[in-house]
């Protein structure tokens, strides 16, 4: 990649001003994805580069609330209802989010499976439709995430078997067989035919984003040995069908999860961002920055909407020393809704530090 030295004139409408508006050199896009095609970005990759899409056609994201498309904005209220698998959720207005109907699981022993899950016929979604819907929406030079929300490993076990069901099931010698067996079908049956028709019916996504929380606000929910044994082989079984159809694979997993990185690292995922405040992003970036890409957090004053000008420019300046050394970074900003001038501050600093 041709390296272009920063110019004031890429600024073209500063978000002092105004709606901030840039000249970039290169796509937001084909700057995003160089972090992970070994090369160095012209800019700090940030969240603001990227568009994300999770349909409602799909009705796994409107049952749980999550919809990104080119339609009009979902009603919230009438969310909720049966995911691929039949299972009912609730949306819960004070959380802004669904779960499962609570108290009645699916199956109690995980060796239950073959005779109480019954697996859906992805190709019957209608993908073609959607991607019509969907076209001008995703007519962007920006970065394209789709994201899956219900996990195909640990969160998609717990769909079935509640929390404390599939907390024993990972661990219990008489069920981890069968727990191994099923996420090997829901990958086979589900997950690898969902990824192939977002590969023909919407060319224009990069990454595919896995959720699946591994942790509470203090500590993972299980183990690294656990999670090596476990759920390693289908993350690696994700990333490789991911690259065999072109896409970049991001794992979503919230918690404290330091103690799982290397799991993250062993499974083959390209990017973690992880939650902040909880995660020691700048610690981790110390030990494992060159492994994968993180994604890092902006100090606090980036949300603030009264900060000065002078505190904005501090803080990113600070934010871009931290985690752009000797010119290059490993990093993507998790910055996407943060005061537009801190934005731009980033992009300025950034800009001069890679290409210098």
């Amino acid at each position: 990649m041709q390296r272009v030295k920063f110019d004031p004139a890429e600024i073209k409408v500063s978000a002092l001003d105004g709606t901030l508006e840039l000249a970039t050199p290169i796509t937001p896009r084909e700057n995003f994805r160089s972090i992970f095609e070994g090369k160095n970005p012209l800019w700090f990759p940030m969240m603001y580069d990227n568009k994300g899409i999770s349909p409602r056609f799909d009705p796994e994201n409107f049952h749980r609330a999550l919809v990104a498309d080119g339609l009009p904005p979902i009603n919230r209220d009438e969310c909720g209802g049966k995911d691929l698998f039949g299972i009912e959720w609730v949306y819960v207005p004070v959380a802004g989010g669904s779960m499962v109907a609570p108290g009645k699981p699916l199956m109690e022993d995980a060796n239950d499976w073959k005779e109480l899950i019954k697996f859906p016929d992805i190709n019957e979604l209608p993908w073609e439709e959607g991607s019509e819907i969907n076209k001008e929406y995703l007519n962007t030079d920006k970065f394209v995430t789709w994201t899956l929300y219900n996990g195909t490993m640990f969160e998609r076990l717990i769909t079935f078997m509640d929390f404390e069901g599939a907390a024993l099931a990972i661990i219990d010698d008489e069920q981890k067989d069968a727990v191994k067996e099923l996420m090997n079908e829901i990958l086979e049956r589900v997950y690898f035919p969902y990824l192939e028709n977002i590969k023909k019916y919407f060319p224009q996504v990069d990454m595919i984003c896995i959720h699946d929380d591994w942790g509470s606000q203090r500590a993972p929910f299980f183990s690294l040995a656990t999670a090596r044994e476990m759920f390693v082989p289908v993350l690696k079984k994700l990333a490789a069908k991911c690259k065999e159809l072109g896409f970049l694979f991001q794992l979503h997993s919230c918690g404290a999860n330091e103690l799982l990185v290397p799991a993250y690292i062993e499974g083959d995922v390209q990017m973690w961002r992880g939650m902040a405040k909880i995660n020691d992003k700048r610690k981790y970036y110390d030990i494992w920055g060159q492994e994968f890409v993180f994604g890092v957090d902006a100090p606090d004053i980036a949300n603030d909407k009264n900060a000065s000008k002078e505190e904005l420019e501090e803080a990113a300046k600070e934010f871009c020393e931290f985690f752009i050394r000797d010119g290059k970074t490993h990093a993507v900003a998790n910055i996407g809704t943060a005061n537009p001038y801190f934005i731009e501050c980033v992009y300025k600093f950034s800009r001069e530090m890679l290409n210098a």
